[in-house]
């Protein structure tokens, strides 16, 4: 029996790695990144060695024109990247996935801890009391509409990228990784609640392997804002209708080539009509038709018919 492959051990694209910025590869448009991010309720399970935040449906971003569905978000202390040789005491990873080929995008964001009013400590105050404290626990509470994953997300959207693989067995490579560059801040009362029920979860840093590591400063007008709205929740048939346009599906493709099609046959026919009067005025032909017909007012046949 052929013993299966170890991609843990194995495997040339591992993550996570300790980036360096020096020999990182300015990527800008390459590698487009904007947020379509929506509020959700906050629905915890503890999964043994970690805290998973499962995201309400409707979330994504688009990276490159493709759509990448929000699917999780977890935790790691402390952060699992370095950026050179710097770690930070905690890391938050966006999991997102492709409705359509399924392959994984993993935005990580790095934190420093301080008591800031910011909208990153406001996200972790509302949840800190509701962290599922044993394995297997799950914990659910409501959320307002500000509460948006969003908000974790650091003032200067800067970012690395690389292909790397999951942070944890069974390490599944071909994952696009987006680190963020500069950091946000995290509450110390969040950060000691989550240092109780999780503490050192991160996997030692990989070889990089002769990857290339990209690099977009992401600082247009349009990859600053989040373009998501507050509606709560979508099902996936609702999703796909809702994102369909921005990642080119045929279906949309064809709607608006029969769409332009019926404009273009209107505003042909207007045109033809407009043609078709200009020719009768040039002709003279209702100077002819009003003569006609004041002549035909004036025949001794209408008259006769008239009395």
């Amino acid at each position: 029996m052929a013993t299966k492959t170890n991609v843990c051990a194995s495997g040339k694209q591992q993550s996570p790695i300790n980036i360096q910025s020096s020999k990182a590869v300015r990527c800008n448009a390459l590698c487009d990144l904007t947020y379509y991010y929506r509020t959700s309720q906050a629905n915890f399970v503890h999964s043994g060695n970690n805290i998973i935040l499962d995201y309400d449906n409707g979330s994504y971003i688009i990276y490159n024109s493709g759509v990448y569905q929000l699917d999780k978000v977890s935790f790691s202390i402390p952060s699992s990247h370095k950026i050179d040789n710097n770690s930070y005491p905690l890391e938050v990873h966006i999991n997102h996935k492709s409705t359509d080929t399924g392959r994984m995008i993993i935005i990580a964001v790095l934190f420093e801890i301080n008591d800031a009013i910011s909208p990153s400590q406001m996200f972790f105050d509302v949840i800190s009391n509701s962290l599922p404290k044993y394995s297997g626990q799950q914990n659910s509470i409501n959320t307002s509409d500000e509460w948006n994953i969003f908000n974790i997300i650091p003032e200067i959207k800067s970012f690395y990228s690389y292909s790397g693989s999951l942070p944890r067995s069974p390490c599944t490579e071909d994952v696009t990784w987006i680190v963020l560059e500069s950091t946000s801040n995290v509450p110390t009362r969040f950060y000691d609640s989550l240092r109780q029920i999780i503490s050192n979860n991160t996997r030692p840093i990989q070889n990089l392997n002769n990857r290339k590591i990209f690099y977009n400063p992401n600082n247009t007008d349009k990859n600053k804002r989040n373009y998501g709205d507050k509606l709560r929740c979508y099902t996936d048939e609702q999703f796909r209708k809702a994102c369909s346009c921005m990642s080119g599906h045929k279906e949309i493709a064809s709607s608006r080539q029969e769409q332009i099609k019926f404009i273009t046959i209107i505003v042909s026919i207007l045109i033809l009509f407009v043609l078709l009067i200009l020719y009768l005025i040039q002709e003279n032909f209702f100077s002819k038709f009003l003569d006609t017909f004041k002549n035909l007012l004036t025949s001794n046949l209408f008259l006769a018919y008239k009395t």
